[in-house]
């Protein structure tokens, strides 16, 4: 089975997943927790600005609000309010990269579980919704990430795919009411309009051509993250034997390759005992070659 058909099964299986029980009470913290990624991506951008952040909060309604201040200058405001759906889809489809690909899968979950609790403590209000979903998800990541186990990978692909899908579907905000939306806020600013009085035309198109642009952005971003996902191995992958893969773990203390890949000791263990990866005897052409 190629690498391809079996991520590509996975993701759509996560993915028809999530639509089926999108609704469900349960995919409301996972909703609550991406639109926490959200509001995050506002608040680190701030910070990288050189501004300062004062809150970070979260409604319960998918929608949060993050008051910070950047830094004097245009381009320090554009990056902040442009970080909220671009550094989602960053933040996804790294993830979802890191656990296809099984490298640096442990410190990838510690370092997120880690800015996620770091910001929480900082940044959110005692008692707010968004205080519980950053330990919440915080402290689980760091305690998945202290352990090998298998499960870490499927726990990368899962949650970026989750905010990747849901940063595409946070896209259709900018088909409602776009003054409200982030791409909203930036068109008013550039016009110099007053939020409390009527809103000119020249501000509504202009939020739709931000979110046309914004939304050619993310999926971009999405498709370079994690384009190599669904590309094959440029030769023929089955999976280890159950005894290699521990040996291999023993000697290298190596995390634990994604089901479907194979590694470069596993395939020399096969050609020199004469086997393709299928288990199957090579030609003796090949053979001959290979002593010569």
């Amino acid at each position: 089975m190629e690498n391809r058909f079996l991520r590509l099964t996975i993701f759509i299986s996560i993915a028809i997943t999530l639509f089926s029980f999108w609704d469900h009470h349960l995919v409301r913290y996972l909703k609550d927790f991406i639109v926490f990624i959200h509001e995050l991506g506002h608040a680190i951008a701030a910070l990288l600005t050189g501004g300062s952040v004062h809150a970070i909060e979260l409604h319960g309604n998918e929608s949060g609000e993050t008051i910070a201040i950047p830094n004097s200058g245009t381009g320090s405001f554009i990056f902040v309010v442009s970080s909220g759906y671009l550094g989602s889809c960053l933040i996804g489809g790294f993830l979802l990269n890191r656990g296809f690909s099984g490298r640096m899968v442990r410190p990838t979950l510690i370092s997120f579980g880690a800015v996620l609790l770091l910001m929480t403590i900082s940044y959110s209000k005692p008692g707010n919704l968004a205080q519980y979903t950053g330990i919440l998800w915080g402290l689980g990541f760091v305690l998945l990430g202290f352990f090998d186990l298998k499960l870490n990978h499927f726990v990368l692909v899962f949650i970026g795919t989750s905010i990747t899908l849901y940063s595409l579907y946070d896209l259709l905000d900018f088909t409602g009411n776009i003054v409200y939306t982030d791409a909203g806020i930036m068109a008013m600013w550039i016009t110099g309009s007053n939020p409390s009085q009527a809103i000119p035309k020249s501000v509504i198109v202009l939020g739709y051509l931000i979110a046309l642009l914004w939304s050619f952005f993310s999926l971009s971003i999405i498709f370079v993250s994690v384009k190599k996902v669904f590309q094959s191995k440029t030769q023929d992958q089955e999976f280890p034997q159950e005894e290699d893969v521990f040996l291999f773990q023993e000697q290298g203390n190596v995390e634990t390759p994604f089901p479907g890949d194979i590694t470069p000791e596993v395939m020399e263990w096969f050609l020199s005992r004469g086997l393709d990866l299928n288990g199957r005897p090579l030609p003796s052409e090949f053979l001959e070659k290979e002593e010569q």
